[in-house]
């Protein structure tokens, strides 16, 4: 059986899993986070610091011990938001000398990918609008008849919002900008994919409580999150045991982006993609033979 090692280094988490195909999708066997928070690295001129290229390369030196331990020779690694940054090359060179093939993506490769990899998930779902809320970055995607439209980033994302007070106006006026530039994300969409970390919590909390699976009712949504901004004793309590206690900090900002990205679409539900950019950037790989 042929594995892969992905890793997926994120303003937030640097994550290792890998992979097998079967019956031509990825089968998880493995996985592993290290919250090493590398947007907190980077500067506002977008120069990483020493101590953040060396937060990655060690969490790539821990993967690569796992790796050679499982005998996992294909090892790939893509970089998302902590790749847009004035010293690339410097990132790159350090990160080259552990084993894998290093990946930075734009922002537009990260959207493609997370909608290639929803596409595991939500096969028969052709039409619509697919986001991401990240740590450093917001992902939208539109898409028609199984095809990308436009696949936009914004370096707006949960780490990155914490920052800021949590009823800014930045949310809704960074998707306004979209929505103005790109007529593909001009409508309404009852129905959303949500994919990445962010959701994916929402969608473990909301099922905690309202016992709805992968999906997330909107009306629910904003129920809890008003809880929570209340401090709802058992909003609270039940939010700490679904959600990573590295999460809690940012989980709020991110709620309150995935609620006005579903106020601009008029959203009445979200459908929590099991899969996003790994799977999209795995299926790539393993397509082009790499």
């Amino acid at each position: 059986m042929q594995q892969y090692g992905i890793c997926d280094i994120g303003s937030n988490t640097i994550v290792l899993i890998i992979y097998h195909l079967e019956n031509n999708k990825p089968v998880q066997d493995f996985h592993h986070s290290i919250p090493a928070h590398l947007i907190n690295e980077v500067s506002e001129d977008k120069v990483m610091s020493e101590l953040g290229i060396q937060k990655a390369y060690e969490a790539l030196m821990v993967f690569k011990e796992e790796l050679d331990y499982q005998q996992v020779s294909k090892r790939y690694a893509c970089i998302t938001e902590p790749c847009r940054i004035k010293n690339l090359d410097e990132l790159l060179n350090k990160l080259n000398t552990t084993t894998f093939k290093i990946h930075p993506l734009t922002g537009n490769e990260e959207a493609s990918y997370d909608y290639l990899g929803t596409k595991l998930t939500y096969p028969d779902i052709k039409d619509g609008i697919a986001f991401d809320v990240g740590g450093g970055s917001t992902e939208l995607i539109s898409f028609t008849n199984g095809r990308v439209i436009d696949a936009i980033s914004f370096p707006l994302g949960c780490v990155r919002l914490s920052h800021l007070p949590l009823d800014t106006p930045k949310c809704k006026e960074s998707l306004g900008k979209i929505v103005k530039t790109y007529p593909s994300f001009n409508k309404e969409c009852k129905e959303i994919i949500g994919i990445g970390g962010s959701c994916r919590y929402v969608g473990l909390l909301i099922d905690a409580i309202y016992h709805t699976n992968n999906i997330i009712n909107i009306s629910d949504l904003k129920e809890i999150y008003d809880k929570l901004v209340n401090n709802d004793e058992e909003s609270i309590r039940v939010m700490k045991e679904v959600v990573a206690s590295s999460r809690i900090p940012v989980f709020l900002p991110g709620v309150h982006m995935i609620l006005t990205i579903c106020d601009l679409f008029n959203v009445e539900k979200i459908l929590v993609s099991n899969t996003g950019v790994r799977e999209g950037f795995f299926m790539d790989i393993v397509s082009n033979n790499q």
